[in-house]
């Protein structure tokens, strides 16, 4: 195991409060009526007790940042990579994968408000002839999965279907255009009619992407930069386009294979173009935190814009609205018991990234590992006491805690990386 590197901490500011939708169900916290919404402080013993347990559980490189109101508590844990020895960072870059369809979600509701697009609006409308099928679909069902549109990570990584690292080993530098992504999923037939159920589908983005780019005449790059980069402050992100590793410095990612005489493969370099609308964002947990806040405190959105993005569908289960998740969290600190914000699967990097409704709470971590192959219950449960420590100042693990409240299981954080490629 690498060994522990020193902690970096900012100076203590009151800051913003984000709650994830993705941490609901076992440890069980006070009624959301009696929940207070002035929560507690941030606990740094807590949070660097947590934060050790989940880098021993996961033997990668971990980083966070948690925001009370102006307060900032953030820490790393790991080696940067096996050879250097370098301590990681907290605001080291990460590849984000799927956080970027919150950012890519973010630009289309700037459109729609500005009149340019409608969640109505369907994509013969905008591209003619690219989807094989006789059934429409609207912008509103790419955004929130429920299009039935098949994903295209099984065309690129079959293996994985059979609990195979191969195609990690051999595919992870291909290089596809957005049509020939688009054009390998929709060769499967629908997983169901559009607008019926739900289902997370990365090929849903890639057609938003080129609506957004036929709609504005502008590459997804730019309008990702212009829209939400800049006027979020986000100074450390950058959406990858051609080099396959991020750009200096950043931890080495890494895919567990579950094989013992093969563990672990760097997965470090990655070709964007397999990312691109649905995962193609690099940064870091402070640059994320700064998002999710402009997301909700009307930087980037009017108000009614960023509630329908949060408003979780029936189709979902009540989980998935447009480009966010969401699930009952009830703690201080929480004014509507519920979190939102979205995770990431980026075959090297797993992020976690969740805030309350008024923006006051948040955490966004990053461990660099993907071990959807190699599940282990102590990496689960250590993610899910590092969250609710950071979101509640609560420790899931003490006795003391009631068992009647409503927090995450370990089963929650399981589905969130193993039901879905990104």
């Amino acid at each position: 195991m690498a060994g522990r590197t020193r902690s970096y901490r900012c100076g203590m500011r009151k800051g913003l409060l984000l709650s994830t939708a993705l941490l609901v169900g076992a440890f069980g916290l006070p009624s959301a009526a009696a929940a207070d919404t002035d929560g507690p402080d941030i606990d740094p013993a807590l949070m660097e007790s947590t934060l050790d347990e989940l880098y021993d559980a996961v033997d990668a490189s971990v980083l966070i940042e948690v925001r009370d109101g102006d307060e900032v508590w953030t820490d790393a844990r790991g080696d940067r990579d096996p050879w250097t020895g370098t301590d990681t960072r907290p605001t080291d870059r990460v590849r984000l994968a799927s956080l970027t369809k919150s950012m890519v979600t973010t630009v289309v509701l700037q459109l729609v408000d500005e009149g340019t697009l409608s969640l109505d609006d369907t994509v013969e409308e905008h591209l003619p002839g690219l989807l094989p099928y006789e059934q429409d679909f609207t912008v509103d069902q790419l955004l929130g999965h429920t299009s039935g549109i098949p994903d295209y990570f099984g065309a690129i990584y079959p293996s994985l279907y059979e609990l195979s690292a191969d195609d990690v080993r051999t595919n992870r530098y291909d290089h596809y255009a957005p049509e020939e992504l688009i054009e390998a999923a929709t060769a499967n037939p629908l997983w169901f009619a559009p607008g019926s159920s739900w289902g997370y589908s990365n090929t849903n983005y890639y057609i938003v992407g080129l609506i957004l780019e036929k709609a504005t005449g502008s590459s997804l790059e730019s309008l990702v930069t212009k829209r939400v980069v800049k006027p979020a402050d986000m100074d450390s992100s950058y959406f990858t386009k051609w080099l396959p590793f991020l750009v200096w410095p950043a931890p080495s990612g890494y895919f567990a294979t579950g094989e013992p005489d093969d563990p672990r493969i760097d997965t470090s370099g990655l070709s964007p173009s397999q990312m691109w609308a649905a995962g193609g964002m690099a940064g870091n947990p402070r640059d994320v935190n700064r998002f999710f806040r402009a997301m909700y405190d009307g930087t980037l959105l009017p108000p009614e814009l960023a509630e329908q993005a949060m408003t979780p569908s029936a189709q979902s289960g009540g989980y998935y609205g447009l480009g966010t998740e969401s699930l009952d969290l009830v703690c201080p600190g929480m004014p509507d018991g519920r979190a939102y914000g979205h995770t990431g699967g980026g075959l090297g990097y797993s992020t976690l990234s969740f805030h309350s409704v008024d923006g006051q709470r948040q955490v966004t971590l990053t461990y660099a590992a993907d071990l959807q192959l190699a599940p282990t219950d102590e990496l689960q449960q250590a993610a899910v006491r590092t969250l609710i420590a950071g979101l509640c100042s609560i420790d899931v693990s003490a006795p003391a805690v009631a068992r009647t409240a409503t927090l995450p299981t370990v089963a929650d954080i399981d589905r969130m990386f193993t039901d879905r490629p990104m």
